[in-house]
């Protein structure tokens, strides 16, 4: 007869509890229940076979494992940590009690099994239940205001968990999933790293919470030329959304249509503009490579967003329009999947520059010397079957490593 790994376990598994029902019936005949021996717990094993030679000193949760020991056939109880854990009498034996560690997540962390018995008597045994620390992937917006609700995404939220922004310190929790946290943005926070633990270890974030590094543009401080597209200056109560970060930028027009150019539609920060630059200074830093960085924004658009794209470029000193020289450029289309784009609020969006490669025309081009790069423009310019109305207000435009 040929075995399969199958066969084994279940050969040894009910081997095992056949086992454990006769020890039981004749412990049952000979002790009274308020004598429960000298109970102690030897080792505890897996019960896969493959593992049987393995002693454990932990166990992810539902795990099943053997605990193997002298006089335990008189346990009631097995708590882990604080979670009390399943018994089924026929896997109660003297010897050894076969039970899967609790899938609930622990609040209170003891790192022991407790043991209670038929006449009240506990014993603790130190055993770790492996829970995951928290893993932070992301967060919804990196620019979100004090007071207002920022979302964390990532896995093994749970509670009792704690969340600090740098400079304003612990976050209110307003929502919490095992794989998204909102969380109230405390008072004084600044720029940096934003950190999640639980009782299971400490995430710290690998993106910055406002990053200001390489702003080009945020609409406050660092302006974009006049004529462009309109300011939403947030004390006087303008635009239509509320704001990730002081004023911003937005499109807004009715029944836009096919390669319509309109000046309230374009986002364009000229260097030389007397008013807004800063001069001659490179966009990149010096050591930025077409590989590895990109541009990142934030937008919101409350208004159902199709057909036609955002058109980003650059320029350098002396061009202020990067769409008359032949510098490549990308053509930004979040809706091409669905067909259409909307926000929930404001989201951070990073395009890589190895995006940009195409020409004006359409024709494969490709992006570098990022150095002579001064000025950039984004456009709602293009293509299209439909007129279309569109919202789209944007933020802090900044390059990046990616």
């Amino acid at each position: 007869m040929k075995w399969t790994n199958k066969k084994l376990s279940l050969f040894a598994f009910l081997l095992l509890a056949a086992g454990m029902v006769a020890t039981s019936c004749n412990k049952d005949e000979d002790v009274s229940p308020e004598d429960i021996g000298s109970p102690r717990v030897l080792y505890i094993r897996s019960t896969n076979p493959e593992a049987a030679d393995s002693l454990l000193v932990g166990a992810f949760m539902g795990s099943l494992i053997a605990i193997v020991g002298e006089d335990l056939g008189h346990t009631v109880e097995l708590w882990f940590n604080d979670q009390r854990a399943s018994l089924s009498p026929t896997y109660v034996t003297d010897r050894a009690i076969i039970v899967s560690v609790p899938s609930s997540v622990p609040t209170e962390v003891t790192n022991q099994i407790r043991f209670v018995f038929s006449n009240g008597e506990e014993m603790f045994y130190e055993f770790f239940v492996n829970v995951p620390a928290p893993v932070l992937n992301s967060i919804k917006s990196e620019y979100v205001e004090d007071g207002d609700i920022a979302v964390l995404n990532g896995d093994f939220f749970f509670e009792p968990t704690e969340v600090s922004f740098p400079g304003g310190g612990k976050a209110e929790i307003v929502s919490l999933e095992k794989t998204r946290l909102e969380v109230r943005v405390p008072a004084g926070s600044e720029m940096g790293e934003v950190t999640v633990s639980t009782n299971f270890g400490t995430a710290v974030s690998d993106f910055l919470f406002r990053d200001s590094r390489n702003v080009v543009v945020n609409f406050d401080d660092l302006r974009h030329r006049s004529w462009n597209s309109p300011i939403a200056h947030v004390e006087a109560g303008e635009g239509k959304v509320p704001p990730c970060s002081g004023n911003y930028t937005y499109f807004e027009m009715e029944g836009v249509g096919a390669w319509q150019w309109v000046n309230e539609l374009n986002m364009m920060y000229v260097a030389e503009d007397a008013e807004t630059g800063r001069g001659n200074v490179p966009i990149f830093p010096g050591a930025a490579t077409v590989s590895e960085w990109g541009v990142r924004f934030e937008v919101n658009v409350p208004v159902e967003w199709r057909e036609i794209p955002l058109e980003i470029f650059f320029a350098p000193f002396g061009a202020d329009h990067g769409r008359d020289i032949p510098v490549p450029l990308v053509r930004w289309r979040p809706w091409e999947e669905t067909g259409i784009y909307q926000t929930d609020g404001w989201v951070t969006v990073t395009i890589p520059l190895t995006a940009f490669n195409e020409d004006k025309n359409g024709a494969p081009a490709e992006l570098a010397d990022l150095s002579q790069f001064t000025n950039m423009t984004i456009m709602y310019f293009g293509a299209a079957d439909n007129a279309n109305d569109i919202y789209i207000a944007i933020d802090n435009v900044r390059v990046v490593r990616i």
